[in-house]
């Protein structure tokens, strides 16, 4: 999984935006909001959210804190049109960039897969969440 936006084959990229650590944690807590595990079973957890794909086409954009430098790469690729799927938490957005987020994704069509969806855009019936 690198940080190409777009597969050799042509079709759109679903990425993954993450924040490493929210401000408003502790060092000593486990990160609140990791909804999706960078290991143990990573793909799977994917797949449960949006189907079937293939790997070659996620990338993952991470930023120390809140939209970063990853978060000014998603943007641009949504705006030119790269990025079919983004999955991400929104907690730990400003407003501003919930927003700004939203209506980026609804102007260039990307699905937009939040934990807040309420299950909506899950694939799964269920889903363990690992500790």
């Amino acid at each position: 999984m690198d940080g190409n936006m777009m597969s050799g084959n042509g079709h759109k990229s679903i990425v993954v935006y993450m924040v490493s650590r929210h401000p408003l944690e502790t060092r000593n807590e486990v990160p609140p909001f990791q909804w999706v595990q960078r290991d143990n079973g990573f793909i799977e957890d994917i797949q449960g959210l949006v189907g079937s794909f293939d790997p070659s086409d996620l990338s993952i954009l991470m930023d120390e804190q809140p939209a970063g430098s990853a978060w000014i790469t998603l943007l641009d690729n949504l705006v030119g049109g790269r990025v079919q799927t983004v999955i991400t938490h929104l907690a730990p957005l400003s407003p501003g960039q919930r927003q700004q987020l939203i209506g980026v994704c609804a102007c260039s069509g990307a699905r937009l897969v939040t934990p807040g969806d309420g299950g909506r855009n899950s694939f799964l019936s269920y889903r363990v969440y690992r500790s």
